[in-house]
């Protein structure tokens, strides 16, 4: 008797703790869940691609920068240089 109570219980254990299934809402909101997250996935992808492009943008302008300063520089040595000629001669 202690046997067939002890399978009994045992059985309705496993029974009552057996895999489910989910319900369908639920795997409803896993997919757009999953989805929203390979999109967002896909967003931040085009972002990082846009903001390597936009830094390699900014090195660009910022050496253009610098070169036309060097060319100012120049520019204004060379008119320093006329200037105190200019002067040494009056």
């Amino acid at each position: 008797m202690k046997k067939i109570l002890a399978v009994l219980l045992f059985a309705v254990l496993i029974i009552g703790c057996g895999p489910k299934m989910a319900k369908q809402e639920t795997l409803d909101a896993i997919a757009e869940a999953r989805a929203a997250l390979e999109a967002a996935q896909a967003r931040i992808a085009e972002l990082e691609a846009e903001r390597s492009a936009l830094e390699a943008r900014m090195a660009e302008l910022e050496q253009g920068i610098m070169d036309m300063n060097e060319e100012i520089d120049i520019v204004q040595d060379k008119i320093d240089t006329k200037c105190k000629k200019m002067k040494s001669t009056k």
